[in-house]
Parts: C-alpha cells; structure tokens; sequence
C-alpha cells in the first residue's frame, strides 16, 4: 500500500524536476528511464503525485502505431514535431484522454504513452475524478490515471516541466523492467509485436490489457 507524501517531500520532487533536455533522447530510452519517477501535478492547494510504472514508446515516421507514421502531419499531432518535453495529449472513444511526452530532436516526432502510475499523493481527489473507490483501479491504465488527475486538452502543448505538471526523479531504480508488445494496436502491420511497452515487473498498478 503506497504511504501519502509529505508537502516537504514534494517540494523536494520540485527541487529533482526534470528538464527539458532531458526528452531529447529516442523513445525507448525515455519510456524506460522515466519508470520509478514521479508524475506531479499541482492541483489548486493541494498536489496529485503518481508513481510512473509504465511506459510504451512510439517511434514516429517508422512506426506504423505512431500517429506521425509516413510522416503525417494533421492538426492533432502537430506538436509531434516540437523539439522533446512537451505535452501530447488526445482524445479517444469520445470520453477519454491518453498522455504522452515528445521525446527526441525537433522534426523527429518520437512520444512516451505514460499507461499507468501507482498513486501516492492526493488519492481522496484521485477517486473523486474516477469515481471509484478501490485503489487498484485509480490510475492502473493510460485512460484511468488521465482520468484520476484530470488531464485534458488544456494540457495540449505545455511544457512538461511547467510549475504545475512535472516529473521528478525517483529515488531508486532497483527493479526489473519487463519489455514486452504495445497493447490496443492491432491496426499496426509492421510492428505491432515490436517490445516497446515497459513496466516495473510485479507492480500492482500496470494496467490488465
């Protein structure tokens, strides 16, 4: 069971915030170095605080899961294209919104889904926004948790090391990273088994798909 964070750790998250630079690498390095870190988000008075514990990579032009496959560019994934750490978020079955971070260079449109956090921080709001009780179901997959926070199109664009929504370096790494094929892209040809969905192995919070 995942003990509350203090307001004095939080500003210790605030102080481990990473950079912007720090997004410039490739998909897959990024999808796994950000597990174990902290997703924080500022929520008026009080903080939401997620544990990351899971992670896809989709890499761009040459990945047909990607929506910037073939280099398409629409008005919907226009940042994409932006240089690493800005937010891309998008809508799908006309209720929910998935999170990603740009990664890479500007013109090479690499993005981290972030499918599942473990919740520490802010748990009372967490189940207010989902409507549910049980802990477990909070934030264990890519819509929940935007659900649980409360992520939406406002969030399109925004940089992710902004004041209110940040990832924070986590304090240890010691855990086994599974790698395994991405979940709900069966319309992928090419690359549908490629192993670019990453979890943190025997974490109660990955999503079930």
């Amino acid at each position: 069971m995942p003990e509350p964070l203090r307001i004095s750790k939080i500003k210790h998250l605030e102080k481990n915030k990473r950079r912007r630079d720090f997004f410039t690498k490739d998909a897959s390095t990024i999808a796994k170095r950000i597990l174990g870190d902290y997703l924080v988000m500022k929520n008026k008075d009080s903080f939401l605080v997620g544990r990351i514990v899971e992670t896809e990579s989709y890499l761009g032009i040459i990945d047909d899961a990607s929506h910037a496959w073939g280099r398409k560019i629409t008005e919907r994934n226009r940042v994409m294209y932006a240089p690493g750490g800005v937010i891309y978020v998008y809508f799908i079955y006309g209720k929910y919104w998935c999170f990603n971070i740009i990664v890479s260079e500007k013109e090479n449109p690499q993005a981290v889904l972030i499918r599942a956090l473990e919740p520490l921080e802010g748990i009372e709001i967490m189940k207010k926004n989902r409507g549910v009780s049980e802990l477990k179901k909070l934030t264990n997959g890519p819509c929940r948790w935007t659900q649980a926070f409360g992520i939406d199109k406002r969030f399109l664009g925004k940089s992710i090391e902004s004041r209110d929504l940040f990832i924070s370096l986590g304090p240890y790494k010691s855990f086994e990273i599974v790698h395994t094929k991405r979940i709900g892209i069966d319309y992928a040809t090419h690359s549908k088994d490629s192993p670019l969905r990453f979890y943190i192995r025997g974490n109660e919070f990955i999503s079930k798909g």
